[in-house]
């Protein structure tokens, strides 16, 4: 019974997150592979390719694959999750095994941020997300990413819980490991308040007619063509300064202890899961939108796509434009990759605080 007990503590309960991840990611690839399955029969509903007619000007890769192809990709890829969420349900702790079982899910969880998920995210995931008007007007291809986002999240849990479960508990290594991720995240944590910052006082600056990378006709034609850009540049430039401000919460005390000026939470620990949710649904919306900025950076024309023309109201096409991204062409992925490292060094430094280092954090 004392056994049971200490195991459960050490998971979380018998409801955590740690117990029921690879069941829920193993029922989500099943959920994948009917669909597969579904849609190579000629089922409706295929949500890529011309299906998907909104996401090539968001920088979809999937805008050309076509329900012949995509469909029995989907079935397969659907059956290899299966497989690595029926490892990730395991307890081997064989080396080899286990690294392969974890960079399955690792994998898994990439693939889908990485190739299948875009620039919509951004608007679709905490904490735009968090409006409801964004998913009530959204299609059904739309949709289907917020299905894909939760699977890579899924994965991702199961594939920590499945490492958190497997891993030698030789006390010295678990904390020499949690002060490798604490240092490195706290650098990362740095790096992820500064990247921003470009992306704000470059949109700062177009709002005032400032040519700041790119011509100056450009910018003045911005403000002619829409001049409600006089107030959506500087909005544009508070998302990116509160996401600096908020990254900044994971190093500062306020980012554990909810500060007095909030009612009802005043002095309450902030949850675990509250960072990770919204800073983890950042990073996914983050490397998308900086991916489809990268990809137009580099002249990449996907089928069906908007071109700069249509656009901007004229050409952008060589490097005096850039800025005309914000720099996050460049940026915004350094930052959701710091902004991930800067999560993970978060979590290790609260989740299982060692002895005499449990200090909620500088004031800042």
């Amino acid at each position: 019974m004392t056994a049971l007990a200490n195991s459960a503590a050490r998971h979380g309960g018998r409801w955590s997150w740690r117990r029921w991840a690879a069941a829920a990611a193993s029922g989500w690839a099943w959920f994948l592979v009917v669909l597969g399955i579904f849609w190579s029969s000629g089922g409706a509903g295929y949500p890529f390719g011309h299906n998907d007619r909104t996401g090539p000007d968001y920088s979809s890769l999937l805008a050309g694959l076509e329900r012949a192809v995509g469909g029995p990709l989907i079935t397969v890829f659907g059956v290899l999750a299966l497989v690595v969420a029926w490892r990730l349900d395991g307890r081997d702790r064989q080396p080899t095994r286990r690294r392969a079982g974890i960079i399955g899910g690792v994998g898994v969880a990439a693939v889908i941020v990485c190739v299948v998920l875009d620039a919509r995210m951004i608007t679709m995931l905490p904490p735009l997300g968090v409006l409801p008007v964004g998913w009530l007007r959204a299609d059904w291809p739309t949709l289907f990413q917020g299905v894909a986002a939760a699977g890579a999240a899924l994965f991702l849990l199961a594939s920590v819980a499945y490492a958190d479960r497997t891993t030698d508990r030789d006390q010295r290594d678990l904390r020499r490991r949690g002060a490798g991720w604490i240092r490195a995240g706290r650098i990362a944590t740095y790096v992820a308040i500064v990247c921003p910052l470009p992306y704000a006082l470059i949109r700062l600056a177009w709002s005032r007619g400032w040519a700041v990378g790119a011509p100056e006709p450009f910018v003045l034609s911005l403000l002619r063509n829409q001049p409600e850009n006089v107030y959506i540049e500087p909005i544009l430039a508070s998302f990116a300064t509160g996401g600096a401000v908020l990254t900044a919460g994971l190093l500062c005390r306020w980012g554990r202890v909810f500060p007095r000026w909030i009612p009802v939470l005043r002095g309450r620990v902030v949850p675990m899961w509250l960072p990770l949710l919204l800073g983890g649904s950042a990073v996914v919306g983050i490397f998308g939108f900086g991916r489809g900025l990268l990809l137009a950076q580099l002249g990449v024309h996907l089928p069906g796509q908007l071109d700069t023309f249509q656009l901007w109201g004229e050409p952008v096409d060589d490097w005096a434009y850039w800025g005309a991204g914000g720099l996050g062409w460049c940026l915004f992925p350094l930052w959701s990759i710091s902004l991930a490292v800067a999560l993970t060094g978060y979590y290790h430094r609260y989740a299982r605080p060692a002895r005499g280092s449990s200090r909620p954090g500088t004031a800042c």
